[in-house]
């Protein structure tokens, strides 16, 4: 386990340091935090300039950024410290050029007489509606640490989902790369050497040797035409993206894939009951959550479901109930969640709900990447048999005939 060397306050204001054991930068100043100090700063022992937020020196701020920020404010709030000096202290010690600009600001605006939430809405590019609501909830409710603890146990829980996916597609990716790759080197350097041998017999050569050396050709003739389409493609489907039309399609396609359909589904509905049960734990009405939690989601052809299921709402239809209508909603889910309208407890249900699509999605992505690597594994492997098999055919035929 590291090693962090800390920098703290004592009640007395009297600095102290010392050295403490944690998984990370996170815990370390929690554990500093229960032995009564105020943290100041957190550094692994052997690392130059590590600051307590764990953030990076560039311009991005990325959502394990705001979790770490996020942890860490509560940690100094669970310590007593006053939100402003928290806000203060994080501001002169992350690492993120732009995070520390957005935290410098809120400080100054919060000293101007600007509520927390107020001051973290100017910034959405940074914090998110979803963050400020549960800001906001805070501080009516005064339980400002509370909220900002349910918050960064959203987000931990979001990154951790997310890393499942990335990791489960990590292995598979790099074989398609490295596949790829080896076939086209096989077709652009080494085939046409071997290309030489069969000059004098093009016309009495195997099928299958006709299809390789076609190959190699449009590939060493084409590649400039080739890299054009793929520059193209990749400008075009990144100009596309950002319309909602066309996330409206590709949503809508996803769903008629029967593979696809079902992950997506749960990737999306997890996502989903996990902020719904965020923000009614947080005592914020089912309409405004439902505003806030749609956002959030990926797919533009299940917001415009959930849109028409908002609308139900509105006009006094219970929440279970506008679901069942839904050709994109799982069938189970809206009985669940009629359950627990009726019985009270309908932000419980839907944290059940997510608890249960975390499980079943972490038991698809391992069943996704064991089956994905060796299907990949023998795709790359079968082409590449194939080049050999069609380059040693003629050899073979050219021995038959000499004997």
């Amino acid at each position: 386990m590291p090693l962090f060397i800390y920098k703290a306050k004592k009640e007395n204001a009297e600095t102290v340091i010392g050295e403490i054991q944690a998984r990370d930068a996170e815990e370390a100043v929690e554990l500093v935090s229960r032995l009564g100090l105020l943290p100041v700063s957190v550094e692994e022992k052997g690392a130059v300039g590590v600051a307590t937020t764990g953030g990076r020196v560039d311009g991005h701020i990325s959502r394990r950024d705001i979790l770490a920020f996020t942890s860490q404010l509560v940690s100094l709030l669970k310590a007593a410290v006053p939100l402003l000096k928290s806000v203060e202290l994080l501001a002169g010690k992350t690492r993120n050029a732009r995070l520390a600009r957005v935290l410098a600001d809120v400080v100054q605006n919060i000293r101007n007489g600007k509520t927390f939430s107020s001051c973290l809405e100017d910034h959405p590019q940074v914090f998110p509606p979803l963050y400020v609501a549960m800001a906001r909830a805070g501080e009516e409710g005064g339980r400002m640490r509370e909220m900002l603890a349910e918050m960064a146990d959203y987000y931990r829980k979001q990154e951790d989902m997310a890393m499942k996916l990335r990791s489960a597609l990590t292995y598979p990716a790099v074989m398609l790369v490295v596949g790829t790759g080896t076939v086209l080197f096989i077709l652009t350097f080494v085939l046409p050497k071997i290309q030489v041998l069969f000059r004098d017999l093009h016309n009495a050569l195997p099928l299958p040797t006709l299809i390789v050396l076609k190959m190699s050709e449009i590939v060493q003739k084409g590649w400039p035409v080739m890299l054009l389409v793929t520059a193209v493609f990749a400008l075009s489907w990144q100009y596309l993206s950002r319309t909602t039309a066309f996330r409206r399609i590709c949503g809508r396609l996803i769903f008629t894939l029967p593979g696809a359909r079902d992950f997506a589904l749960k990737v999306e509905m997890q996502r989903f009951t996990r902020t719904m049960s965020l923000l009614l734990a947080g005592g914020i009405p089912i309409l405004r959550a439902l505003a806030l939690s749609i956002p959030t989601l990926a797919n533009e052809a299940l917001k415009d479901e959930l849109r028409k299921c908002q609308g139900l709402i509105e006009d006094g239809v219970a929440f279970g109930d506008t679901l069942r209508d839904s050709p994109l909603i799982p069938d189970l889910l809206p009985s669940l969640i009629a359950v627990g309208e009726e019985s009270g407890t309908l932000s419980q249900s839907l944290k059940d709900i997510a608890e249960t699509y975390e499980q079943e999605i972490s038991e698809s992505t391992r069943a996704i990447s064991t089956l994905l690597e060796p299907v990949l594994i023998l795709v790359v492997g079968v082409v590449i048999a194939f080049i050999v098999f069609a380059m040693l055919m003629p050899i073979f035929q050219m021995d038959i005939f000499a004997r």
